[in-house]
């Protein structure tokens, strides 16, 4: 529906031009009433008016005429002449004026004026010409006129009604139809865009013909798919129209019967698919155009549907190729179905796919369609191998679109084949043949790398069809998918029998074959040996130079393990640094024990890792089928058991299995049970090892060392029952227990006012993970009371370097906390960084038993002492020696300038009663330490004073103490 918009909102300016004109008609037809009465009503007056003025002259006359013999003085006197009008009545005055304007006579003066007046001359002989005036008031006419106003404002209202309100409303009427013409007009014209512009941007050709069958109109993309001249849609040329559109298609005759049928029978719709001498395929609709229910011509369209016909065959063959890979038919016969599809869509390609199903070593393949000859595809794959190496080999070298010019619609598409020297041979092979070699498409993986080619012939260059390019890049990636899918297959299938980082078989496969070795032993009467293998020191290794490092490292032992075994053994990866071997058909358990030692003796050699030589030593548990058992799994278990009495003795070595290694198994499974109690029945006990300040003989603290009273046992030795600990996880909890215990121990002593002391408690690497570490210490601290300054904590040199960057951020939060003596222990075992251990917040660095052992006498020993001291005191920190035991030990360290010592030349490790009363007793008697070491100590000490103090020595003091971890230890 149309609305008009109202005429005020269209042109403003018309209400008030109408409104005015309104007010004036009725303003004049309100004065026109009483002006036209007042008119009326004056003739009316001056009428009577002028009639008695004749009247009166005509009487006047007769009476002169009807008196004679009288004197005009005595018969018409003005006296006498006024009462001959008498009759007039009182309303007209009268008034009679002499020659000289005289007033002779006036009768009736006292009219309301206005006056009406009328005069006439009257000739008196010897007297003169008189003036008789005849007056009326016009007073009541006016009231009347004044009265009339009324009918007139009424007449007005209604005149303002009239020509206000009527012509508005036509004038409204008229703007309406005006509007809606405009409007109609308007969105006639919009409808006309839209459909011009709906006509050129649809895909469709669009055309257009009345009931005779003559041209109307045709969009450009009409022209454009017939490639007809403008002037062909012009409706001049429609004969000549259909007939161009005829001659482009393969069935011209069926085109132009049904023409003339839809012509005749022009109510009935029509769908059909019209095939071009070209190759391409339009899709033809028609129907009948009606105009209010009356057929007035039909409308065509046209559509291109090459493309998807070409689609919808291309995923068809898509489908059928994919089934075939994934049904597990050979990759090379699923490809040939694939190019068979590519040739038969092109219709004029010869398509070759050259691909290596596996690795780059792979053998070459040849996937043809049926139109290339078998001829071609044997001189391609023997003669032409070097000419397709050449051509990968500057595939993969050149491999970026610029260098070889690429199409931008296409990546990957190879252009440049016909001038490119990495192709000649062959472009060669085939041109012998009759055959020229047009482009090609580099078929890669989702990674990029180069799996192979699609190579796209022609009998001529000239003969290749427009979508080849796009034909043949989608079915390089369809091959990628389909070799990809396959490589994936092979992979999988390594991944669920092999070990992805060493490629040896992995636990199920090695079940495999030890089950086939011993089934085969069975049926033999032979002999099976089965040796499980644990590398020593991995984890310290795998923590201090990286996970990578660790992965290098298992790579080149699994290869040294397969040097070390025959072709018909089986060497096997568990998981970690954990290695089996299957040894089949043995004749003697000698056998077993030549390929162990052959296995110590092949790993002996340095592996290099992050630039640094690495030595890895085995541990090896060799178990005997049928002597040891006749089941794998018990084979297995045991050899796992005999591997960890190697390492219990050391490592680097192999044994047997044994019954009575069961016993010691046994016996560390009862002590992990035992230890899993051991908390809650307060069997663990701290004991404290004092430390004495090498310059003034003070003990200053103490290093907390954990121990365990079992109960049927007594103590054990820390070496038993901590390495399982850490295995189990229990060191967090019984690491937080020691920690507490020793703070709450501190806080003891200093209640029954003992010395000062700082005692140390080492800190396990799972500790040192965990982020609540700081959260943890700092609880404790609060819960004892105990100033952090007297507690110290020693973490091992290679718990800092397994995660430098977060051990230096868990150290900072710990030191904010107030604890400022950390130490570094076992400094010298790892493999330390020196650009971290700057950074490190650490107070003291802790020189290794085992390179105290050796002084004073060890070369190498003395060098290293000597070096860690130098260096500590160069980064402004203190040195710990431990395990110090003899006098030479003691004299060495002093005079090299080591801080404090620690070991049993002090003392052995003693409970906290009996270590309190030590401290008391040295601290009553403060010589006791020169005294126990006199005469050699004394001299010593005699010497030392003569020299500046160490204090002094050292530019700016002792540094800050600072933090780190390391695990609980003896």
């Amino acid at each position: 529906m149309i609305i008009a918009p109202p005429p005020h909102e269209s042109h403003p300016e018309l209400p008030g031009a109408i409104a005015c004109l309104a007010w004036m008609g009725g303003a004049v037809v309100t004065l026109l009433v009483p002006i036209i009465f007042l008119a009326i009503g004056y003739q009316s007056e001056v009428a009577p008016l002028e009639a008695a003025l004749q009247i009166g002259v005509h009487d006047i006359s007769e009476q002169s005429r009807m008196r004679p013999g009288r004197t005009g003085a005595e018969l018409h006197s003005p006296q006498e002449l006024a009462e001959s009008l008498a009759w007039l009545g009182d309303k007209v005055n009268i008034r009679i004026t002499g020659a000289d304007k005289q007033l002779l006579v006036e009768k009736n003066r006292d009219l309301s004026p206005p006056l009406i007046t009328r005069t006439a001359t009257l000739n008196q002989g010897k007297r003169g010409i008189w003036q008789l005036e005849l007056s009326r008031s016009l007073l009541p006419l006016l009231i009347v006129t004044l009265l009339m106003l009324v009918p007139g404002l009424l007449l007005g209202l209604v005149t303002f009604v009239a020509l206000k309100f009527v012509p508005m409303r036509a004038f409204h009427l008229a703007l309406q139809e005006i509007a809606v013409r405009k409007t109609t007009e308007e969105r006639l014209a919009k409808s006309l865009s839209i459909f011009s512009a709906t006509l050129e941007s649809t895909a469709d050709g669009i055309f257009a013909t009345d009931v005779l069958g003559r041209v109307v109109v045709a969009n450009q993309r009409f022209v454009d798919l017939w490639n007809l001249p403008r002037s062909a849609i012009t409706g001049v040329a429609d004969s000549e129209t259909l007939s161009t559109l005829a001659a482009q298609l393969r069935d011209p005759e069926a085109f132009f019967t049904t023409q003339k049928d839809l012509t005749k029978h022009i109510e009935v719709d029509h769908g059909a698919v019209l095939e071009l001498r070209d190759g391409r395929l339009f899709e033809w609709n028609s129907r009948p155009q009606y105009v209010d229910g009356n057929v007035v011509g039909r409308v065509s369209s046209f559509r291109d549907i090459s493309e998807r016909k070409r689609a919808e065959s291309l995923l068809a063959a898509e489908k059928e190729v994919l089934e075939m890979v994934v049904c597990g038919t050979p990759l090379k016969a699923a490809l040939d179905v694939l190019a068979r599809h590519v040739e038969v869509l092109s219709g004029q390609m010869f398509c070759a796919i050259l691909f290596r199903e596996g690795s780059e070593d792979s053998d070459l393949l040849c996937a043809t369609g049926p139109s290339l000859p078998h001829t071609v595809t044997d001189a391609i794959l023997n003669q032409g191998r070097a000419a397709v190496g050449k051509v990968f080999a500057d595939v993969r070298k050149r491999g970026n679109l610029q260098e070889h010019g690429l199409s931008d619609e296409f990546s990957g598409v190879i252009e440049n084949i016909e001038v490119n020297p990495a192709w000649a041979e062959y472009r060669n092979l085939l041109s012998r043949r009759g055959i020229q070699t047009c482009f090609a498409v580099s078929i890669r993986s989702s990674t990029r790398n180069l799996l192979g080619l699609i190579v796209a012939h022609y009998r001529k260059s000239s003969d290749q069809p427009p979508h080849d390019r796009e034909l043949i890049w989608v079915a390089a990636h369809l091959t990628s998918i389909a070799i990809e899918r396959r490589q994936a297959e092979a992979r999988l299938q390594v991944l669920a029998h092999y070990d992805a980082l060493t490629l040896l078989p992995n636990r199920d496969l090695f079940r495999d074959r030890l089950n086939q070795a011993l089934a085969r032993a069975e049926r033999h009467k032979g002999m099976v040996a089965v040796m499980f293998l644990d590398l020593d020191r991995f984890k310290t290794i795998n923590d201090t130079l990286g996970h990578e490092s660790g992965d290098i490292l298992l790579r080149e032992v699994s290869e040294r393990l397969k040097q070390c075994v025959r072709e018909v053994d089986t060497v096997a990866r568990l998981g970690g640094d954990e290695f089996t071997v299957i040894l089949g058909e043995i004749n003697k358990p000698e056998d077993a024990a030549i390929v162990a030692a052959k296995i110590v003796e092949a790993l002996a050699p340095p592996i290099l890792l992050s630039g640094q030589e690495t030595f890895i030593t085995p541990s090896i548990g060799v178990t005997i089928y049928p002597l040891d058992s006749s089941n794998a799994e018990n084979l297995l278990k045991y050899a796992d058991t005999a591997m960890y009495r190697v390492k219990q003795e050391g490592g680097n070595g192999y044994r047997f299995f044994t019954p009575e290694m069961n016993t010691l198994t046994a016996g560390r499974l009862e002590m992990e049970s035992g230890l899993r109690r051991a908390l809650e029945r307060e069997e663990f006990v701290v004991y404290y090892q004092p430390k004495v300040d090498l310059e003034n003989g003070v003990i200053i603290g103490a290093e907390a060392l954990l121990r365990w009273k079992h109960p049927d046992r007594g103590l054990v030795s820390p070496g038993e029952f901590i390495p399982i600990l850490e295995e189990t996880g229990q060191i967090e909890q019984v690491g937080e227990w020691v920690l507490k215990t020793v703070c709450t121990q501190i806080r003891s002593w200093q209640d029954a006012a003992m010395p000062s002391l700082n005692v140390a408690v080492n800190l396990s690497g799972r500790q040192l993970q965990r982020n609540n570490l700081c959260t943890t210490i700092a609880r404790i601290l609060e819960e004892t009371g105990l100033d952090p300054r007297f507690l110290e904590l020693e973490v091992t040199e290679s718990m800092l370097m397994h995660d430098p960057k977060y051990a230096v951020d868990m150290l900072m939060q710990i030191r904010a906390k107030g604890v400022v003596h950390i130490d570094v222990d076992d400094f010298g075992t790892g493999y330390s960084s020196l650009s971290y251990l700057k950074r490190f917040p650490i107070d003291a660095l802790k020189l290794d038993k085992s390179f105290v052992d050796g002084l004073p006498h060890d070369e190498d020993d003395i060098a290293i002492c000597q070096a860690v001291i130098a260096l500590a005191h160069s980064l402004k920190l203190r040195v710990i020696a431990e395990g110090v035991e003899s006098d030479d030990q003691l004299a060495f360290l002093r005079n090299n300038g080591c801080d404090v010592i620690q070991g049993y030349i002090v003392s052995r490790p003693l409970p906290a009663d009996a270590f309190a009363q030590l401290v008391w007793e040295r601290h009553q008697n403060p010589l006791w330490f020169a005294e126990k070491f006199h005469p050699r100590m004394t001299l010593i000490d005699n010497q030392h004073k003569s020299q500046p103090s160490k204090a002094a020595r050292r530019a700016g003091g002792p540094s800050e103490m600072k933090v780190l971890n390391s695990s609980v230890s003896p």
